[in-house]
């Protein structure tokens, strides 16, 4: 009886023996197909791959020159904002100078002018208000 035990624990080893390489082979055989696939994926999306590759180098160049294209925008800009600025002044010292002396010059002439008038007028009306008065003590 011992034997037929044995015998038994013998087959029931060899059984799972040959059910572990059906299912290794199984493994092998799945492993293959699914490489397989894997290859005719890939071969499929090489090109597709590569023109993203192509586009996002051609992108990268374009932001570049774009990026130094800014720069030199922004250092002109620069360059021009400080030279109208110096324009604007020197314009405004200019006007300064050359317009706005003269009128005052101008309204302090005609101020004093309008005060020579107004003491002039208040003096001869000043006469003529003490003659008006002298010819009236004469007539009384």
């Amino acid at each position: 009886m011992h034997l037929t035990a044995e015998i038994f624990m013998a087959f029931f080893v060899a059984f799972f023996a040959l059910i572990t390489v059906g299912l290794l082979a199984a493994f092998v055989l799945a492993l293959r197909a699914l490489n397989s696939k894997i290859d005719k994926l890939t071969t499929m999306a090489e090109p597709a791959i590569n023109k993203v590759s192509d586009t996002l180098d051609t992108v990268q160049r374009v932001t570049m020159n774009v990026g130094e294209k800014t720069d030199a925008i922004l250092s002109r800009s620069e360059t021009l904002t400080e030279n109208v600025s110096g324009h604007v002044e020197r314009t405004a010292s200019v006007v300064q100078n050359t317009v706005t002396t003269p009128l005052i010059n101008l309204s302090s002439v005609i101020a004093g002018v309008s005060k020579g008038f107004a003491v002039y007028g208040n003096a001869f009306s000043n006469k003529q208000n003490g003659r008006d008065k002298s010819s009236d003590h004469a007539k009384e």
